[in-house]
């Protein structure tokens, strides 16, 4: 699901503390994670309205919701924790919407920064791969053959364009004869 072009944002700029925390505009000190926190939701005929405790507010369009459609589609609406809403619709059906699939409909900054962030991890840990393999003194062909994986998948994981999956990094440790949080540290 993608934000429509329709969808309304507004969002209260805060700048980061040297001692932790963030401040509004307004000079009032905001909770830790308050960018993820939810605390207003609310149906109108333009969708589901959501605001965050930082400020930000923003709508998610029914046509990104199909399993709801429409407001007279909508049975009921929850927010049963600060983390996500929880919609029910005429039949039954329950959709769920995580906090961080809102927050892009509600600040259009989000995604470029998670997915900056992602690539910074893959890239770190890719390097950290990297580092293991050439001290253990191997080719990525013999990582690749030793832990069950492909040279070409290793390649993507030690560049940063691919993360591993759980058991591909288990056995890349092993194979390097570190434990799977190794890599990580």
């Amino acid at each position: 699901m993608r934000r429509s072009d329709s969808t309304s944002l507004r969002c209260r700029t805060t700048a980061n503390l040297s001692r932790g925390g963030n401040v509004d505009t307004d000079g009032w000190r905001l909770l830790k994670s308050a960018d993820r926190m939810m605390t207003q939701a609310k149906a109108s005929e333009q969708g589901i309205e959501l605001a965050f405790a930082d400020g930000c507010t923003g709508t998610i369009s029914f046509s990104d919701i199909p399993e709801i459609g429409s407001l007279s589609n909508l049975d009921d609406l929850d927010l049963p924790n600060p983390y996500e809403v929880v919609l029910r619709n005429r039949c039954g059906e329950t959709v769920e919407l995580p906090w961080d699939f809102v927050r892009h409909y509600c600040d259009s900054s989000y995604r470029p920064r998670i997915e900056q962030l992602a690539a910074s991890g893959r890239s770190s840990l890719g390097d950290r791969i990297r580092r293991l393999r050439e001290s253990a003194r191997m080719t990525q062909e013999e990582l690749a053959r030793a832990a069950g994986s492909g040279r070409v998948t290793l390649v993507r994981i030690e560049n940063g364009d691919r993360s591993p999956r759980y058991d591909t990094l288990t056995a890349l440790g092993k194979t390097l004869g570190h434990t799977p949080a190794d890599p990580l540290a």
